[in-house]
């Protein structure tokens, strides 16, 4: 049987100087009964941060926002042991257009006038499911349990990872990154446990950090139009494949000391087919770039 939560939404006048401005705060009050939080994110603009914060409240968000441009709808229910949040941040359709033009090129741009900040704990195992539209994207998932992770980038700029260096605490099934003309940066990515590692880059730029030598194996299958992906390894003690599959239009460049098998094909120095922390890279490039480099 579903059950459906009243949430919890507390709206307030920022000042006078702003009556636009708004301030609200939603809140996911934890449940005995759930194992296990799914959460959407649909931010069409603005700047959204992601990151952990000790406390009994599985998701905590505080948001401010211009109520005259962006809409915004939360949710909650229950169906089962899975409790499912979302916050939906539309644009209106109000704003100008050099306003809009403005988003797009300054991505980088921290948006004060549509900032909201999310926080998770380290209670429960999450689902996550995050949209950008345009703006800035911020997800530090350090202590945090999570299963599966889903990042869209329409044209925003998006940096997600383990930023306070602090692993997974679960194994991860699915990452999977989709976007368009925006960028995604994905920092010490092998603190994230992932086993399958799933993306696809239309325009944009991909950037994948394993900072750190990986402690588990890992699957990753990136298809490439007509952007790039920058890939940065450990030059030591970590042994890869990397599988290409392109076009005479496309180019790459594979790190120095790799050694190649047969066509397309190459393999790290510590390269053990059976080795219990393997990357497998299987890149399908049509006219964009791959870098790979080390550090």
């Amino acid at each position: 049987m579903q059950k459906v939560i009243v949430l919890l939404a507390i709206v307030g006048i920022a000042g006078l100087e702003s009556w636009a401005q708004t301030k609200k705060h939603f809140i996911v009050k934890d449940e005995a009964s759930v194992d296990i939080i799914k959460f959407y994110l649909k931010a069409s603009s603005g700047t959204c941060e992601i990151r952990t914060r000790k406390g009994d409240a599985p998701i905590n968000i505080l948001g401010n926002s211009n109520e005259e441009f962006i809409a915004s709808n939360f949710g909650q229910e229950i169906n089962g042991e899975v409790q499912s949040a979302w916050l939906t941040l539309k644009n209106n359709g109000k704003e100008g257009f050099s306003s809009t033009i403005s988003k797009i090129f300054g991505k980088k741009t921290t948006d004060d006038e549509n900032y909201w900040n999310i926080y998770l704990t380290d209670q429960k195992p999450y689902k996550l499911d995050l949209n950008y539209g345009v703006g800035k994207g911020y997800v530090d998932l350090s202590d945090v349990a999570v299963k599966t992770c889903r990042i869209n980038s329409g044209n925003a700029h998006v940096k997600v990872g383990y930023l306070s260096n602090i692993a997974n605490r679960i194994i991860m099934d699915t990452m999977v990154v989709s976007m368009d003309m925006g960028d995604v940066e994905i920092v010490n990515l092998d603190k994230a446990h992932a086993k399958n590692i799933l993306a696809e880059v239309g325009f944009g730029t991909l950037r994948l950090d394993f900072n750190n030598e990986p402690q588990m194996p890992s699957d990753i299958w990136v298809n490439v139009g007509a952007g790039s992906l920058y890939v940065t390894l450990p030059l030591e003690n970590t042994p890869v494949i990397i599988r290409m599959k392109g076009t005479s239009y496309s180019k790459y460049k594979i790190p120095e000391g790799y050694k190649k098998v047969r066509d397309n094909v190459y393999v790290s120095q510590n390269y053990n087919e059976s080795a219990e922390n393997l990357l497998t890279f299987n890149i399908d490039l049509s006219m964009g770039s791959v870098v790979f480099g080390g550090r």
